[in-house]
C-alpha cells in the first residue's frame, strides 16, 4: 500500500530510522560490531517504497550520523572518523543507500502506475462488461480484473468459481475447451449461460481464452477474459426465434423462398425440398437442376420486363410429381435495372389431391346414392307386384305366397332405411324415445318373429330361453325390438348354414341397480381380438373370411346409441376367429306395470287387363316371378328368364313382342343382352323396356345407346307400364323392325 499523504510519509520514514536504530543496538552486541548497516538497507527500501524518495534520502542521512555516533570509534561523537577504512565505509553506505532508496522510489512509481493502469483497466473492462481473469494451473488460483461479481452474481477466486452457475452441459463444454487447449496449447472460445446463484439472474458470457504451456508441455497458465454478451445473445435467440417461425410457417406452408440474381443464378434459398441441398442450389442457374422450360422462360421474361408473374407448374421429384405455384417479384436497383428476383413456390400437391379427392367423393356420393336407390327400388318392385297379386288372387296358396313375398321384401327394406334414417339421427343427436314400462320377452318374441324369413331362408334355428316372470324396462318398444333385430339379423349374416343362434333372457339383481340382460350368441365367424373395438363403430363391418355380408355396417353402430339412450350397456365377446361370438345388452329394470300397443295396415290392389306376349327378365327371383304373375293375371303371356343367357335361348323359343330386362344380371350387362338382341333379330319388330333400379341421367343415356325403348325405374308402376307398352306398340307395327330403337 503506498502512501501519499506527507505527514503520514515523513512520520512513517522517522518511525522506520527509530525502529532500524533501537533493533541495531541489541543486534550488535550480538554481531560484536559486525554489519551495522544491515538495518538500515532494510528501511531504506520499505520507506522508498512506501514513502518516496526524499523521505529515504532523510532517513539515509539520519542513519549516517547514527552509525558515526554509536559504531565508529570513539564511540558518542558524531565525526569520530580515524582512518581511511571509516571514511570508505560511510561513503559505500551513502552511495549504496542513495541508490536504494533511488530504487525504492523508483519502484514505487511503477506500482503507483500500474495500479493506474490497473483502475483504468477496470474502468474499461466495466465499460465493455468484461473481465480479464489469470489462473495459474499449478497452484489453482485465478486473479480477475472488471466485475465478475456484478455481472455473473459471484466472484471468481479460483477456475471452479468461473463455471459455478453454469448449466451442466455449458460446464461440461467449458472443461472440454480448455482441457483440448491445454493438451495442445493455445486459444479456445465458447459461449455459455451464467445463472447468478444468489437471485437466478442468467446471463451469457463469452470465453476467450489462451494456455502456455511449460518445457514439457504441461499447463503453466491460463489467462483471458469474459465479456456480457447478454443483450447479443438475447437479440440473437429472438432473431433466430423469428427465423424459426418464419421456418416454421414455410414448413407448413409447404413454402421454398428463393432468390436469383439477374443472370438467373440462385443466390438465397431456405426451406428446400427433399433431395435438393443449399450446397447445390447456390450458385446453380435456375432450370439446371429441375429442367423446366416454362418456368425458366417466365423468370427471364420477368428479370427482362421488371413485372410481377405468377405460374402453376408440375415437377417430377422422387419418383413422384408434384403440383407448384410459384410468384416472382423482380427488384430494382435505384438506377432502374432488375439486380434480383424474390421468389416463392408453394407445394399445393396436397391441395390438388384433396381437390381430385374431393372431386371422386363426389362420384362416390353420387354412386351411394344410385346403390341406394337401387337397393330401394329392388325389394319394391316384388311388393307391388305382390299386391297385384293379392288384387286378382284365386285361391289361398296365391294369397300367401304373396304375403310371404311383401312379408320377406318390406322387412329387408324396412331394415335399410330404419338404419339410414338411424344414423341421420345420430349423428345430428335428434334420436327421441317414446318410452313405457314394456316387457323385454315381448320385445324380444317380436323381434324373433321379424327375422323370422331370413332364418328360414338360411336354414338356421334359434334357441330362446325366458325366465318365468316378466322383465319389465322402460324403454321404446320399437327402438328395443330394432337392437335385437339388428343382433339377431347380424347372427344370421356371420353364421354358417344351417346353424343356431341362442336368445337369453335373464334377470340379474347382483352388485349393484338390478337389471334385464339380452344375449345373442352365434356359432359363426367370430370376432378377431383387434376388430373387437371397432365392432361398434360406423360403417364397421365384421369380416373374418375377407368377404363381409351385404350391408352398410352402420346396424351394430345403432344399436349401441339407442342401447345407451336407454341407460344400458352392449358388448361383445368372442375367443377369436371361427369361434362365435356374443353380443350381450343389459338394460335397468322398471317396478311399473306394461302397456299394449296395436297397429294396422291396409293397402290398395291395381289389376291391368290386356294381353300381349311378355318376355320378363330379372336376377330377382321374386321380382321377375311376381310381376309375370301380375302380367299374366292381366292376360299377357308371360315368359321369365332370370339371367342373361336364358333370355337370348327364351327369346328364340318364344318371340316376344316386349322384353322387360334389368340391367344388372349376374352373367351379362342388360345392356348386352339388349344389343345381342337387336343385332340377331334385326328384321322383326321388338319392344325393349329397361326396368332396374338404376335410374341417373347416365343410366337413361346408357340403355338408349343400347337399344331400349325406354327405361323404367323400380318399383314399376302397373299402370304406367301398360300405357308404355300400348303406346310403344302403337307407334310400331309388327312388321316395323327396330325403327324406334333408340327412342327412350
Amino acid at each position: 500500500m503506498l502512501i501519499e499523504r506527507a505527514w503520514l510519509r515523513w512520520s512513517t520514514a522517522t518511525l522506520a530510522f527509530v525502529a532500524a536504530t533501537w533493533l541495531n543496538l541489541p543486534l550488535q552486541q550480538s554481531l560484536e560490531g559486525r554489519a551495522p548497516l544491515m538495518p538500515y538497507f532494510l528501511a531504506l527500501v520499505l520507506v522508498g517504497l512506501l514513502c518516496g524518495l526524499l523521505p529515504a534520502l532523510a532517513l539515509l542521512s539520519a542513519a549516517c550520523l547514527a552509525i558515526l555516533y554509536f559504531w565508529i570509534e570513539p564511540i558518542g561523537q558524531f565525526f569520530p572518523i580515524n582512518s581511511v577504512a571509516d571514511v570508505a565505509l560511510i561513503l559505500l553506505f551513502c552511495g549504496v543507500g542513495a541508490l536504494v532508496a533511488a530504487v525504492s522510489a523508483w519502484a514505487r512509481q511503477l506500482m503507483h502506475s500500474e495500479r493506474r493502469s490497473r483502475e483504468r483497466l477496470h474502468l474499461a473492462l466495466g465499460a465493455g462488461r468484461m473481465v480479464a481473469w489469470d489462473w495459474d494451473a499449478q497452484k489453482g488460483f485465478a486473479m480477475t480484473a472488471g466485475g465478475a461479481a456484478e455481472l455473473f452474481g459471484h466472484a471468481w477466486t479460483a477456475v471452479d468459481d468461473m463455471v459455478l452457475g453454469m448449466a451442466p452441459d455449458d460446464a461440461a463444454r467449458f472443461k472440454a475447451a480448455y482441457r483440448e487447449a491445454s493438451e495442445r496449447g493455445g486459444r479456445f472460445s465458447l459461449v455459455c449461460a451464467i445463472r447468478a446463484p444468489a437471485d437466478g439472474r442468467q446471463s451469457w458470457a463469452r470465453f476467450d481464452g489462451d494456455v502456455e504451456l511449460d518445457a514439457r508441455g504441461h499447463a503453466l497458465r491460463a489467462y483471458g477474459v469474459a465479456v456480457d454478451v447478454t443483450a447479443n445473445e438475447e437479440a440473437l435467440r429472438a432473431s433466430r426465434a423469428a427465423e424459426e417461425r418464419v421456418q416454421l410457417a414455410l414448413e407448413i406452408g409447404k413454402v421454398m423462398a428463393w432468390e436469383c440474381d439477374a443472370q438467373a443464378r440462385y443466390t438465397w434459398a431456405v426451406n428446400l425440398p427433399p433431395g435438393l441441398s443449399r450446397e447445390r442450389l447456390i450458385g446453380a442457374e435456375v432450370g439446371s437442376l429441375i429442367a423446366h422450360p416454362q418456368f425458366t422462360a417466365t423468370l427471364r421474361e420477368a428479370i427482362a420486363s421488371g413485372r410481377n408473374a405468377n405460374l402453376a407448374h408440375r415437377v417430377s421429384r422422387g419418383g413422384r410429381e408434384h403440383q407448384l405455384m410459384t410468384s416472382l417479384r423482380p427488384m430494382r436497383s435505384e438506377d432502374g435495372r432488375v439486380r434480383r428476383v424474390i421468389g416463392a413456390t408453394v407445394d399445393v400437391t396436397e391441395l390438388t389431391v384433396a381437390q381430385e379427392d374431393l372431386r371422386r367423393e363426389s362420384q362416390r356420393k353420387d354412386a351411394f346414392l344410385a346403390t341406394l336407390a337401387h337397393e330401394l327400388r329392388n325389394p319394391l318392385a316384388p311388393i307391388r307386384y305382390a299386391v297385384a297379386i293379392l288384387g286378382m288372387a284365386r285361391s289361398e296358396a296365391d294369397r300367401e305366397r304373396a304375403v310371404g313375398i311383401i312379408a320377406r321384401q318390406s322387412a329387408h327394406m324396412s331394415r335399410l332405411l330404419d338404419d339410414l334414417l338411424d344414423m341421420s339421427r345420430i349423428t345430428r343427436n335428434v334420436v327421441e324415445l317414446q318410452r313405457q314400462t314394456i316387457d323385454l320377452r315381448v320385445v324380444v318374441r317380436h323381434a324373433l318373429e321379424a327375422v323370422e324369413p331370413l332364418y328360414g331362408e338360411k336354414q338356421q334355428r334359434v334357441s330362446l330361453s325366458l325366465p318365468p316372470q316378466p322383465v319389465l324396462v322402460d324403454g321404446d318398444p320399437t327402438r328395443l325390438q330394432q337392437v335385437l333385430g339388428n343382433l339377431l339379423d347380424n347372427a344370421a349374416k356371420y353364421s354358417p348354414a344351417p346353424g343356431e343362434v341362442a336368445v337369453h333372457v335373464a334377470l340379474d339383481a347382483g352388485e349393484g341397480s338390478p337389471h334385464a340382460e339380452v344375449s345373442v350368441a352365434d356359432q359363426g365367424i367370430g370376432i378377431a381380438p383387434e376388430m373387437r373395438p371397432q365392432v361398434f363403430e360406423l360403417f364397421s363391418r365384421i369380416d373374418g373370411s375377407g368377404t363381409a355380408p351385404a350391408g352398410l355396417g352402420i346396424g351394430l353402430a345403432v344399436s349401441r346409441q339407442l342401447v345407451e339412450l336407454h341407460g344400458g350397456t352392449i358388448a361383445v365377446h368372442s375367443e377369436g376367429l371361427g369361434c362365435g361370438s356374443r353380443f350381450v345388452v343389459r338394460l335397468p329394470l322398471s317396478a311399473a306395470r306394461p302397456e299394449s300397443t296395436a297397429a294396422a295396415a291396409a293397402s290398395e290392389l291395381h289389376r291391368p287387363d290386356e294381353r300381349i306376349t311378355v318376355m320378363v327378365v330379372d336376377d330377382n327371383v321374386d321380382g321377375a316371378d311376381t310381376l309375370a304373375e301380375v302380367l299374366g293375371a292381366a292376360h299377357y303371356g308371360v315368359v321369365v328368364a332370370h339371367s342373361g343367357g336364358e333370355a337370348l335361348a327364351n327369346y328364340k323359343r318364344a318371340r316376344p313382342r316386349v322384353v322387360l330386362l334389368d340391367i344388372g344380371l349376374p352373367d351379362m350387362p342388360g345392356t348386352e343382352v339388349a344389343r345381342r338382341l337387336r343385332a340377331g333379330n334385326a328384321r322383326e319388330a321388338l319392344t325393349l323396356i329397361a326396368v332396374t333400379g338404376w335410374g341417373q341421367q347416365a343410366d337413361r343415356d346408357s340403355t338408349a345407346a343400347a337399344g331400349f325403348d325406354a327405361h323404367l325405374v323400380k318399383p314399376v308402376d302397373l299402370k304406367e307400364l301398360d300405357r308404355l307398352i300400348r303406346g310403344l306398340l302403337a307407334t310400331q307395327p309388327p312388321d316395323a323392325g327396330p325403327a324406334a330403337a333408340g327412342a327412350s
